[in-house]
C-alpha cells in the first residue's frame, strides 16, 4: 500500500515537473499554437480543420508526427541542420497537439481508447528516436534529443492517466 502511494506521488510530481518545464520554456503561452502555423502545410491545416471527430483528429496528428519523425531521422542522417530544426519543431507540435486532442476528450466515452492510441504511438516514436540517437552525429543529437524529450513527456503523461484506469 505504501509503495503504491509513493509511486503515485512520484508520477504526479513527474507530470507536474514536465508541465512546469513546458510552461516556463514557452513563457506561459500554449506551446502548440505558434509552431502549428509554421510547421504545417496548407493541406494539413485544412484537413485538421475539417476533422471534427476526436478520433479523426488524433489519427491526423499522429500521422503528422510520424511523417515528421521520419523527416527528423532523414535530415539528421543527411547532416542538414536547417531542415532538422524545422522538422523537430513540427514533430514536437504534432505530438503535443495529439496530447491536447486526447485531453479535450477526458470526460468523453472514447477517452481510454484515445489515450491508449496516444501511448502506443509515443512509445513507438521513442524507440525510433533512441535508435536514431545512437547513430546520429554528435552535432545532430540535440535535434533528436529535443524530439525525444517532447515525446517522452507525452508518453509519461499518458502512462500516468492510464494508471488511473487500472
Amino acid at each position: 500500500m505504501k509503495g503504491s502511494r509513493k509511486l503515485s506521488l512520484l508520477l504526479r510530481q513527474k507530470a507536474l515537473a514536465g508541465t512546469l518545464f513546458l510552461l516556463i520554456g514557452s513563457g506561459g503561452r500554449p506551446t502548440a499554437l505558434p509552431a502549428t502555423q509554421e510547421s504545417l502545410s496548407a493541406e494539413e491545416k485544412e484537413t485538421l480543420q475539417q476533422a471534427k471527430d476526436p478520433e479523426q483528429q488524433l489519427k491526423l496528428w499522429l500521422g503528422i508526427a510520424e511523417g515528421r519523425l521520419k523527416d527528423v531521422i532523414l535530415h539528421t542522417r543527411k547532416l542538414d541542420k536547417a531542415n532538422s530544426a524545422k522538422t523537430v519543431s513540427g514533430f514536437r507540435t504534432a505530438v503535443i497537439s495529439a496530447e491536447d486532442c486526447v485531453a479535450k476528450e477526458q470526460a468523453g466515452k472514447n477517452y481510454k481508447k484515445l489515450l491508449t492510441q496516444l501511448h502506443k504511438a509515443t512509445k513507438k516514436y521513442n524507440f525510433a528516436l533512441l535508435q536514431a540517437l545512437d547513430k546520429a552525429a554528435e552535432d545532430f543529437r540535440q535535434y533528436i534529443q529535443s524530439a525525444f524529450e517532447a515525446s517522452q513527456r507525452v508518453q509519461d503523461a499518458a502512462e500516468i492517466q492510464m494508471a488511473r484506469f487500472r
